[in-house]
């Protein structure tokens, strides 16, 4: 359903904001991990819009976008220790995951992984400093992470968090290549029988 909105979407968009393509920089995607099907349709009307209007390609961590979204909510606070982590959580289906461990500046601290939540996950984290989970994944995290230095911000992914990471992209010229440029699915592709 969402494949058939989002082009009108983009474009009564564009229309609210008295914006035409040819005066835009560049178009921003998600790169994910997320949906394979979501991701799919996002990038190739991505690039369908790149490869027509002549616009570089930019292409951002879905679960970086998550991290920003946090960071931006506790930006005003001078209470926040430097040594907190944000751990953004996206459900993977049953209790497992797709995380990452981003400092409270967006400084990447490890790479993307799929993890089963259980008691003692993030545990040696928990202990160290405090850890603010968030996404859609924290809802299904927040019993078996109980620790005192657990602190849960359940936010979605928004498009203010992408437009930073996009604007510094931009303005750093990390440009994908329209040809060759694939989503992040992180897992393969599984076709199932009914």
């Amino acid at each position: 359903m969402q494949s058939k909105l989002l082009v009108p979407l983009i474009d009564q968009l564009l229309v609210e904001q008295q914006v035409r393509l040819y005066q835009c920089n560049a178009v921003a995607v998600s790169a994910g991990p997320g949906s394979y099907t979501g991701l799919r349709v996002g990038l190739s009307t991505a690039k369908g819009i790149c490869f027509g209007s002549n616009l570089p390609l930019i292409a951002v961590n879905t679960l970086l976008v998550m991290a920003q979204n946090c960071i931006d909510l506790f930006h005003t606070s001078p209470s926040l220790p430097c040594n907190a982590l944000i751990i953004p959580l996206m459900d993977a289906r049953r209790m497992e995951v797709y995380c990452a461990r981003y400092s409270i500046d967006g400084e990447c601290i490890s790479p993307t992984e799929a993890k089963i939540i259980d008691t003692n996950s993030f545990r040696e984290e928990l202990e160290q400093s405090p850890v603010f989970f968030t996404g859609d994944g924290v809802d299904k995290c927040r019993e078996s992470l109980s620790h005192p230095n657990a602190h849960f911000v359940p936010l979605s992914p928004s498009a203010e968090g992408m437009r930073k990471i996009a604007h510094q992209a931009y303005e750093e010229k990390k440009f994908e290549n329209l040809a060759y440029f694939e989503p992040f699915y992180f897992k393969e592709f599984m076709v199932h029988k009914k």
